[in-house]
C-alpha cells in the first residue's frame, strides 16, 4: 500500500527551549512536541509517571451515587452481582471488582455473557442470574451504558443496578442508580480515554478512600495487572493515567509479584522474558480474548481470581488451544472475505457478510482489512434473520457517529471511534451497505484514503547512538497515541544487501563516512526496486541489537523509497 511520507518539524529554536529545560536531547524534544507536550511540566509528568498522579476518581459523573449505594450493600450485607463483557477488557474489569468487593467482605457473583447466544450488553440471561442469586444490586463492568430497556427490567425486578462503562453514551442514559462513564457531556473527569477497567478501577478507587476500614491505597496496586491488560487489549491511549496503570502494571507483571492466573498465562505461552505493551497484545491478550470469541468466557474470570496455582493453570492451557482454534477459524473467514473484495474497485466502505463466518472472529478478520485497504469495515455474521457485525475504522473517520446515522436500519448498536458492534435484519443490510458508503464519500477526502507514514523527526546517522536509543525508552509503554517513535533519512547509499530468513532484507546503508546495519523484516520483494537506486530515502526505528554479548546500534526499516 502506498503511504503519504509525513515529516513532523518544529522551529529549531523552541527545541532547543524544551531539550534544555527538561534535559532531554533534541531528538526527543521534537518526538515529546510530537506527542502534545510543549510545557516542561506536562513533560516531566510523560516521562516520569507517579502512582500520586492519579485523577480524583470523584470527579466521575454519579461515583459519589455508586459509592453511597455500594456503602449501603455493605452495610445491609446484600449480594453484589457483577455482569461484566466478553472481551479482555469486560473479563478483567469483572474480576477486579469481584475481587476488591470480597476484600471489603461484600458477597458478590458475577455473569460474563456468551456472545453467540446472549451479545453485547447487559442480557435476560445476566438479569435472571442475577435475580436468583439473591443480588439486590447489579454493578456492569464495561458496558450497560446503551441498555437502558434492560436496566428497567432489572429495576421492576427489584434489584438497583450501576453502570460502570466507556463507551460513547446514548442521548437518554439508562434510568440507574449511577452511571459512571468519562464520556458523559456531564463528566468534568480530567482524562475520558480509560478503558472500562479503567473506570472499573477508579470505583474501587473510591471506595476503599470511602469505606470505614480504609484500606491503604497501596493496596490497589494488586489490581494493576488486570488494569494493564484490559487497557493495552482495548487499544485505548497510552496517556493520561493509562500510561499510569501501564507503566506500573507491567512492573507488577514482570517481576512477579502478579496473581497467579497471569503467572499462569505467561508459561502456558512459553514466555520467559520481560513483557513490554506489544508482546503483551500478540501474546498474553489473544489467549484471553479466545474463550469469549469462541465459547464462555467465565473460566478467564475464574482465572484471575483464583490464588491456587494448581487451578490456573489447567485453565490456562485450556485457553492456549482455544486461542489456537481460533487463529485457524479466523485465517479461514480472512481468506473468505478477501475473495469478496476487488482491490481495483474499492467501495468508500467495505460492508460484508456471511452465513459461514463465526462472529467471535469477524472483528479481528475487520482489522486486518482495515490494515490492507484503509478504509472503513464492516464484517458481519448472517444468522437466520439477522446480521450481527463488527466494524473497524480508520483515524480520519469516527464510526460511532457514522453507525448513529444508520441507527433507523439497526436493532442495536455500541463502540467507539474507531470500533464498534452492530446488530441489523438481513434485510436492511444492502440499504446499510448504501447509506454507510454514501456517509464515508461525503466525510473523506481522497487523501484522507491514503494511510500516512508518520515521521517523528529527520535525522543524520550522526544524530544516531546507543545513548539515544536508551533515553528514547523513557517513552516506554507504547500503544495507541504514543506509538514507538520512527525516524526518516535521507539520501543514503547501499553499501551491501542480502536476503536472510524468511523474507528479511538485510543491508548496509552509509551516509557521511558513517556505516550502520540495518534489518528490513518482510521487505525482501522491495530489493528490485532499490538496487538500481542511487540514493535512497529510509524510514527506520533506532535499536539495540545483541548479539553474542557485544550490543550494536542497528536500524530496524520500516519503509524505503527513492531519494526525493
Amino acid at each position: 500500500m502506498n503511504r503519504r511520507w509525513l515529516v513532523n518539524r518544529t522551529t529549531p529554536e523552541f527545541l532547543k527551549f524544551i531539550s534544555g529545560k527538561a534535559s532531554v536531547s533534541p531528538v526527543l524534544a521534537q518526538i515529546l512536541v510530537n506527542r502534545g507536550f510543549k510545557d516542561i511540566d506536562s513533560i516531566k509528568d510523560f516521562l516520569y509517571p507517579a502512582l500520586d498522579k492519579f485523577h480524583d476518581p470523584f470527579l466521575l459523573p454519579d461515583m459519589d451515587k455508586a459509592v453511597e449505594r455500594i456503602k449501603t450493600a455493605i452495610k445491609n450485607d446484600e449480594t453484589v452481582f457483577i455482569h461484566g463483557d466478553y472481551d479482555a477488557d469486560g473479563i478483567t474489569s469483572t474480576a477486579l471488582l469481584v475481587s476488591a468487593l470480597n476484600k471489603l467482605k461484600l458477597k458478590t457473583s458475577y455473569h460474563i455473557p456468551n456472545r453467540i447466544t446472549e451479545g453485547y450488553g447487559i442480557s435476560k440471561k445476566g438479569i435472571e442470574k442475577a435475580k436468583a442469586s439473591g443480588a439486590a444490586l447489579i454493578i456492569t463492568a464495561d458496558c450497560g451504558i446503551s441498555s437502558e430497556t434492560e436496566v428497567i427490567t432489572a429495576l421492576s425486578m427489584g434489584m438497583d443496578v450501576i453502570v460502570t462503562d466507556h463507551h460513547e453514551p446514548p442521548d437518554k442514559l439508562p434510568a440507574a442508580t449511577a452511571v459512571v462513564d468519562p464520556h458523559r457531556k456531564d463528566s468534568k473527569y480530567p482524562f475520558k480515554y480509560l478503558a472500562g477497567v479503567g473506570v472499573a478501577f477508579k470505583l474501587v478507587q473510591a471506595l476503599f478512600q470511602e469505606t470505614g476500614n480504609r484500606i491503604q491505597n497501596t493496596e490497589l496496586n494488586e489490581y494493576l495487572d488486570l488494569v494493564t491488560l484490559g487497557t493495552i487489549a482495548d487499544s485505548v491511549p497510552l496517556m493520561g493515567e493509562n500510561r499510569i496503570f501501564v507503566t506500573f502494571g507491567l512492573k507488577e507483571i514482570n517481576n512477579g509479584s502478579c496473581r497467579a492466573g497471569v503467572q499462569a498465562l505467561k508459561k502456558a505461552a512459553g514466555i520467559e522474558k520481560d513483557f513490554h505493551s506489544g508482546l503483551l497484545s500478540y501474546t498474553i491478550i489473544p489467549r484471553i480474548n479466545a474463550a469469549g470469541r469462541l465459547d464462555d468466557a467465565s473460566g478467564v474470570v475464574e482465572l484471575f481470581l483464583t490464588i491456587d496455582e494448581t487451578k490456573a493453570f489447567p485453565i490456562a492451557n485450556l485457553l492456549e488451544e482455544q486461542n489456537k482454534k481460533r487463529q485457524k477459524i479466523e485465517g479461514e473467514v480472512f481468506k473468505s472475505a478477501l475473495d469478496m473484495i476487488d482491490p481495483h474497485k474499492l467501495d468508500n466502505a467495505i460492508v460484508l457478510a456471511s452465513h459461514d463466518w463465526h462472529p467471535g472472529v469477524v472483528g479481528i478478520v475487520a482489522s486486518r482489512l482495515v490494515e490492507m485497504f484503509y478504509r472503513p469495515v464492516f464484517l458481519f455474521s448472517v444468522n437466520d434473520s439477522f446480521a450481527k457485525g463488527s466494524a473497524r475504522g480508520i483515524p480520519p473517520f469516527h464510526l460511532y457517529d457514522a453507525i448513529a446515522k444508520c441507527s433507523g436500519l439497526l436493532t442495536g448498536f455500541g463502540g467507539h471511534r474507531q470500533a464498534a458492534g452492530l446488530k441489523m435484519p438481513v434485510d436492511n443490510l444492502d440499504a446499510f451497505r448504501k447509506r454507510m458508503n454514501d456517509i464515508v464519500g461525503k466525510s473523506l477526502s481522497v487523501e484522507d484514503t491514503v494511510p500516512t507514514l508518520e515521521i517523528d523527526a529527520a535525522v543524520s546517522f550522526s544524530d544516531l547512538n546507543l545513548n539515544l536509543v536508551k533515553e528514547l525508552s523513557l517513552l516506554e509503554p507504547f500503544g495507541d497515541s504514543n506509538r514507538e517513535p520512527m525516524f526518516g533519512a535521507r539520501n543514503i547509499e547501499i553499501v551491501n544487501h542480502r536476503i536472510v530468513g524468511n523474507n528479511h532484507l538485510k543491508m548496509q546503508l552509509k551516509q557521511d563516512r558513517i556505516n550502520l546495519d540495518t534489518i528490513g523484516f518482510r521487505m525482501a520483494d522491495k530489493l528490485t526496486k532499490i538496487t538500481p537506486v542511487s540514493a535512497l530515502d529510509i524510514a527506520f526505528v533506532p535499536i539495540i541489537n545483541e548479539w553474542n554479548g557485544n550490543k550494536n546500534l542497528q536500524l530496524n526499516l520500516k519503509a524505503i523509497r527513492p531519494s526525493v
